[in-house]
């Protein structure tokens, strides 16, 4: 496993209400590996959780781990070098439910986005190791239901993750 600092750590989310302020903590159960959700309660849902489940809900390359009283996403944090517009960009996806994940390379960095769900977007960017600049993108607005929609550029890629609405991650028109 890589070193703590070579990831962004985040909140872990709630796969049943995907509340963004609900925190994942330690259960009162005799059983440590059930969790509780802080907030399903409220939204009308029994708040037990199990860390294989959360889990199975994201991308590839993201680490578990318990910090500070709560469940908390890894995310490979990103390379040096990039273009504050490459950046802008991949924090635009993250506005949108996408989450970035990272994968270095000495020709070309690769950022996974996926939104959480199997109905929820996901695609895949190019970034240049020496420009630091987006190259090019492909993103499946509707989970894996319909085509990819593909942009060259770092402009038409904002573009294109900039259609993209909310949370949910469904196109908006």
């Amino acid at each position: 496993m890589p070193d703590a600092d070579s990831y962004d750590w985040r909140t872990a989310p709630c796969p049943e209400c995907a509340d963004p302020v609900a925190l994942l903590v330690p259960g009162d159960s005799d059983r440590a590996d059930i969790l509780l959700c802080t907030r399903c309660p409220m939204h009308d849902r029994l708040p037990y959780r199990d860390p294989a489940d959360i889990r199975a809900h994201l991308p590839f390359g993201v680490v578990l781990a318990m910090r500070g009283g709560a469940l908390r996403i890894g995310i490979p944090a990103a390379p040096r070098g990039l273009t504050a517009y490459t950046r802008t960009v991949v924090a635009l996806a993250t506005e949108h439910g996408l989450l970035p994940v990272w994968r270095p390379s000495t020709r070309r960095h690769h950022v996974t986005l996926a939104a959480p769900g199997p109905e929820g977007a996901w695609g895949w960017m190019e970034v240049g190791t020496r420009s630091g600049k987006i190259l090019r993108a492909t993103i499946y607005p509707h989970g894996r239901s319909a085509p990819g929609e593909r942009a060259t550029g770092p402009r038409d890629v904002r573009r294109l993750v900039a259609r993209l609405s909310g949370p949910g991650s469904s196109r908006s028109d």
